[in-house]
């Protein structure tokens, strides 16, 4: 994902008693707001992401302890599917709440 370059919002300052403008404000435009817009989305969509990535890590260590925890080492086998549309369960179920498979 290339870097977000901020636009540098400015607020526009004038003198109230003269009218004089001291400071010209960033033009709220949709050019500028679409470009917050995108930067914003792209940032959520990478979280989340992020996120199920951190998610699926935690289930595998919990599965690698639990199964060191009970000496049960040599029955354990872990597969991570982007999702169970291809996959065909002939023994067990699938969990979609916790994103596990049972057999």
């Amino acid at each position: 994902m290339k870097a977000y370059e901020k636009v540098g919002w400015l607020d526009h300052v004038e003198d109230v008693a003269t009218g004089e403008v001291i400071q010209e404000g960033t033009p709220l435009s949709q050019t500028n707001l679409g470009h917050m817009d995108e930067g914003i989305k792209l940032v959520t969509d990478e979280t989340n992401i992020q996120a199920g990535l951190i998610a699926d890590a935690q289930k595998e260590i919990k599965v690698l302890k639990d199964a060191t925890l009970n000496n049960m080492t040599n029955n354990v086998f872990l597969k991570n599917f982007d999702t169970v549309d291809s996959v065909a369960i002939t023994s067990g179920i699938y969990d979609s709440i916790a994103r596990k498979i049972y057999v």
